[in-house]
């Protein structure tokens, strides 16, 4: 075992003795610097940035559609169920939305949100009706964290989010990965942010221990 890895279980151990039961942050790391979970989300959304474009939907904020869109965007369109959120274009449900046609959008970036619907199947299949012919579902959901504010419903595997989406996309056009390893996912685990890893430990991926689920799916 090297220097480093034994310096990283030693700072973990410190963490999880009796004497300290509370995480070191309470707010997925924000307070401490750049939750963890987000390197995987960015790396993915990164590797498949070309698909971001023309008439895009992002959940809550467009954060990630101008960060990684850029000029490919044509329109930017926002939901959220929250009528209060002025970021967000289009208020709604999406488990059901009648308000949006069949065929409307190019790109959907759907990170993090399906765990916190109880119907999911209903929003998996608003998610194909809405994309256009060849358009692209970029999805991102944990294996693991904690529940802090948020009402979480699921947790999902690769296999499970095959079967979710298996049965609207074809295979042939839908590809499944996992990001994470047991160090970082302790870390994450724990509130430890970006900024208390270093590059490697973030970007090992050990798929027996995944943090983190992507998928890429094209109709």
């Amino acid at each position: 075992m090297t220097n480093t890895l034994l310096k990283i279980r030693a700072r973990l151990t410190r963490w999880l003795v009796p004497a300290s039961l509370k995480p070191l942050s309470s707010k997925f790391g924000f307070d401490r610097g750049t939750p963890i979970d987000r390197y995987w989300i960015e790396k993915f959304l990164n590797q498949n940035s070309s698909l971001i474009r023309g008439r895009t939907l992002e959940i809550t904020d467009a954060k990630y559609t101008k960060k990684f869109g850029g000029e490919r965007v044509t329109r930017s369109d926002v939901l959220d169920i929250n009528p209060k959120n002025k970021k967000a274009n289009i208020h709604g449900d999406l488990r059901s939305l009648s308000q949006i046609k069949s065929g409307t959008y190019d790109c959907i970036i759907l990170t993090h949100v399906l765990g916190l619907i109880d119907d999911f199947s209903a929003a998996a299949a608003e998610c194909f009706r809405i994309l256009k012919p060849g358009g692209a579902l970029l999805f991102t959901s944990s294996c693991l964290g904690p529940i802090l504010n948020e009402k979480v419903y699921w947790r999902f595997t690769p296999h499970s989010v095959k079967y979710i989406f298996g049965k609207y996309f074809k295979s042939k056009n839908m590809v499944i990965e996992t990001f994470g390893n047991v160090l970082a996912g302790q870390a994450f685990w724990l509130g430890m942010a970006q900024e208390d890893l270093n590059p490697s430990q973030l970007s090992h991926n050990d798929p027996r221990f995944p943090v983190i689920v992507t998928m890429r799916a094209v109709k």
